[in-house]
């Protein structure tokens, strides 16, 4: 159940997908997007409200796209496979999660994360501090460690 009000890890939001047609190189394209992505308010009827959650094990991911040139956030969508309609199932901060989600089946939608997210989400990793990767941590080279290559 989504909660109406913004905590450290979690913040309700609202958000409103377009549709297109484009022309590439000749040809009709149907393409979706991101219209609005809008704090959580009683005002906006025709927006599907959607939770912005943040987890613990996903510090590593927040912080690499904070720290892109354009951080993202991404959105889950179920297609409807009678008309094709995009539905947002799920929005995340993390490229990983995002990643893990196209498969075919899902389409993810991105886009720029506003500042005021930006902000909410480095307190956040101020709060819980930085996770670090083991990936990196077994890059190191040292005492103990072949240094072969």
């Amino acid at each position: 159940m989504m909660s109406a009000t913004k905590s450290t890890d979690r913040w309700p939001m609202q958000i409103a997908l377009q549709h297109e047609t484009v022309l590439t190189r000749g040809w009709e394209t149907e393409r979706w997007s991101i219209k609005e992505l809008v704090p959580k308010s009683d005002e906006q009827e025709s927006y599907i409200n959607i939770d912005l959650e943040l987890h613990k094990d996903e510090r590593t991911a927040y912080r690499f796209n904070l720290n892109s040139t354009s951080p993202h956030l991404f959105v889950l969508c179920d297609e409807d496979e009678t008309d094709g309609a995009l539905t947002p199932i799920h929005i995340t901060a993390s490229q990983d999660e995002a990643a893990s989600f196209m498969d075919g089946e899902h389409q993810v939608l991105e886009t720029p994360m506003p500042a005021a997210v930006q902000c909410w989400l480095d307190s956040y990793l101020g709060i819980h501090g930085e996770l670090i990767d083991e990936g990196k941590k077994k890059k190191k080279r040292g005492k103990g460690r072949s240094s072969e290559r």
